[in-house]
């Protein structure tokens, strides 16, 4: 849903405090300019460990552990932390290559000059197998981390072709073991990188059996399926092991083996019972061909729950007006947020639902009863009657602004509301996974 701004977290910033600790304590003993193929050596050294490490995390991550995710506050933010390894990864493997390729061009120029080699028997070679398979895996890496930010690849394709890090992932980590001199090893910034070789190859292997988030997946039953105005479809299942969910989570639905899993909105309080509600709107090809495949008795697979958009937990409890602002299919969060509610809310809130116009709000009869229920200030605006939402609207007192939508509405209030005098906190969803 939105793009996600580059912040400095406290594990890039150690990896990268100690990267420079290593590189200081060896520039010490190389003289400049005198030896330039032992700087090289030493930054081909460097920027392969940090490479290599960098792909090691992401693997981590990808793999979609629970106790990660529950410390970066949810997937999206897991995912986005996931995705900016992987540009670094591709900088930092684009500068590992550039120095490889050097000593050729400066030669070339003058400006060093040819380093003797001595030729010897062509025998089979480690060094040499891992030096090669090093440039295939280079190759493969740069490719998928151009296809992976190319928005126009259709998600089935960019699904299928994502599963291709995990070998090439091997191949790095093949030529990082044989490559890295021994003394290295046994190094504190050795031992890191053993370690994280280690998770990162284990996380590669679950991949290729195809067992990411496999812990959290459970099998259920299509109970209901309902047409909604504005081409939206209400789906109901029954998961009888569903381990339970906040308010305001989400799961990977995966209702066609061939696409795969989408991540959908639980559209529905936990009850205890294993029922879930999801609301789909028909944005692709893939969700417009539902209606008329989906019936009840088929079985789903799902995955989760994630997400850490559970403001009925930490938000409404706390002092200070609230707003929640939902546009189109967005609302389902906080319908799940409603359900949950017992008595009314310790907190003003007002809720602002943007919609095309009042016969495609989704449940709008439930909202109305719920809100009324729990003291909320429900207010529909309906573009087709020229409504249209500006921070100017929300309360001036907001502490809390709740937003789940459209991705242009949300950064146009995210930066109304920052030129106010005291900012009330912006809380969103980055829904997209890619």
């Amino acid at each position: 849903m939105y793009r996600f701004r580059w912040k400095t977290h406290p594990l890039a910033t150690a990896m990268l405090l100690m990267a420079l600790a290593f590189l200081l304590c060896h520039a010490l003993t190389i003289p400049w300019p005198d030896n330039y193929f032992a700087w090289r050596h030493e930054l081909m050294l460097l920027s392969g460990v940090e490479l290599i490490m960098l792909m090691s995390l992401g693997m981590l991550l990808g793999m979609r552990p629970l106790w990660l995710e529950k410390l970066w506050g949810g997937l999206d933010k897991l995912y986005g932390l996931h995705r900016r390894l992987g540009i670094a990864a591709g900088l930092m493997l684009s500068a590992h290559w550039l120095l490889d390729l050097s000593p050729r061009w400066l030669i070339q120029l003058g400006l060093i000059a040819p380093k003797a080699r001595h030729a010897g028997p062509h025998l089979f070679s480690w060094t040499a197998l891992a030096k090669q398979v090093g440039e295939w895996a280079a190759w493969a890496v740069l490719g998928l981390v151009i296809i992976a930010l190319l928005r126009m690849v259709p998600y089935g394709f960019w699904r299928k072709l994502h599963k291709l890090f995990a070998p090439v992932y091997l191949m790095g980590a093949f030529h990082s073991a044989i490559l890295i001199p021994l003394s290295f090893w046994w190094t504190p910034l050795g031992w890191l990188l053993a370690l994280l070789l280690l998770v990162g190859g284990y996380a590669a292997l679950l991949s290729l059996r195809r067992k990411v988030g496999s812990l959290q997946r459970h099998v259920g039953i299509i109970t209901a399926v309902e047409s909604l105005p504005g081409n939206m479809l209400e789906l109901r299942c029954a998961v009888p092991r569903w381990p339970g969910h906040q308010a305001g989570q989400f799961a990977l639905l995966q209702l066609d083996a061939v696409e795969g899993a989408h991540p959908f909105t639980i559209a529905s309080a936990w009850q205890g019972q294993g029922e879930l509600r999801f609301v789909i709107k028909a944005l692709g090809d893939y969700t417009r061909s539902l209606p008329g495949r989906l019936q009840p008795g088929a079985e789903v697979v799902l995955e989760g729950p994630y997400g850490g958009f559970t403001g009925t937990r930490d938000g409404l409890a706390a002092q200070g007006a609230q707003v929640w602002v939902a546009g189109g299919v967005g609302v389902t969060p906080f319908l799940a947020w409603l359900q949950a509610q017992w008595q009314p809310l310790p907190a003003p809130v007002d809720f602002f639902y943007c919609v095309r116009h009042a016969g495609e709000a989704v449940r709008l009869d439930e909202l109305r009863h719920a809100c009324a229920r729990l003291g909320v200030r429900l207010h529909l605006l309906e573009s087709a009657h020229g409504q249209r939402l500006t921070a100017q609207a929300l309360p001036a007192t907001a502490a809390d602004v709740w937003f789940c939508g459209p991705e242009g509405l949300g950064q146009s209030l995210q930066r109304q509301l920052a030129s106010r005098p005291q900012p009330p906190r912006f809380h969103h969803e980055a829904f997209s996974l890619r």
